[in-house]
Formats: C-alpha cells, structure tokens, sequence
C-alpha cells in the first residue's frame, strides 16, 4: 500500500505545467539560473521602511531607529565612497553587492576592473528599482530622483531638498 502522507508523489501528481514553461522546458532554455543577476532596489520615505515585529520581541525594540535598507545604506556608501558618488541607485548592484546580514553596500571583488577607479570592479548585475504609484506622490518623487540624481548624499521630498 501506498504511503498517503508521500508529499513528493503528491507534489508531482498535482503540478501544473503553463504553455509557456513547457516551451522553455521543450527549447532546453534554462529555468533556475538565470543570468544577469538581478538586485530588487526599494524605495521608500525618510524612516517609511518595513519594520518587521515578532511576538517574542519586546516592544523597546519598535521605538528604536528604523532598521537600514538598500537605500539608506546607498545614501551613505554616497557620503563615505568616491565611485558611488557617480553613481545612480540603479547602478549600484554593478560594483557593489548587499550584505544582507550586516546590511551595507561592499565592494565586489569578481568582475572587470575599472580603468578610472583602482580597486573596483564592474559586473553584469542589472539593478532594478521597485515602482512606485503616481498616486504615492513623495515616494513617487523620489523613485523619479533616485533614476535622475547621481550620488545623492540625502533626497528629502516634502521639503524639496536634494543634495548632491
């Protein structure tokens, strides 16, 4: 007999393969590694990012500073790096990669290096910024500078302050 509680039978019992990943499939076009990299940017407010909160955290630590994202942390690799001062939000991911755990911007160390920056390396990671609603006029603002401005040191749109 049978075992009922075989997930891996029951998986493949009930799958469901589209049209279009039977062409891939059926072309031999790879379907798990796919190349170039691509690095999700958010975008955000001053203090708007996600805060995720877990019943066994006591509640001081929601009252703290906002954790560090992606973009924080571009604003201040900006301040602190010569070549992401040249750089737009987007173009980050191609010289620098996000550590997670630690969550900043470090330098690769893989890829082609760069003639008019000793020290750093370009790769074929595109970056793609999350978009924004129209209707979500600020943050929409911001998504509009962060693809216009390079190396902003800090974007403030309620104010209309961009510095450079």
């Amino acid at each position: 007999m049978p075992n009922r509680l075989d997930e891996v039978s029951t998986y493949k019992q009930g799958r469901f393969i589209s049209s279009s990943e039977a062409v891939w499939r059926l072309l031999n076009f790879p379907i798990q590694q796919r190349y170039p990299t691509v690095v999700h940017l958010a975008v955000h407010l001053e203090d708007g990012q996600r805060v995720y909160y877990e019943p066994r955290q006591p509640i001081a630590h929601l009252t703290h500073t906002p954790p560090k994202t992606a973009l924080t942390a571009f604003f201040y690799l900006c301040k602190t790096d010569p070549l992401a001062k040249t750089l737009l939000y987007s173009e980050v991911p191609r010289h620098f990669r996000w550590d997670a755990s630690q969550k900043v911007w470090q330098i690769r160390k893989k890829g082609v290096p760069l003639a008019d920056f000793a020290g750093y390396v370009t790769d074929n990671v595109l970056g793609k910024v999350y978009t924004v609603h129209p209707n979500n006029r600020e943050t929409f603002h911001m998504h509009l500078l962060l693809h216009h401005v390079r190396g902003p040191i800090y974007l403030k749109i309620s104010n209309c302050y961009c510095e450079r």
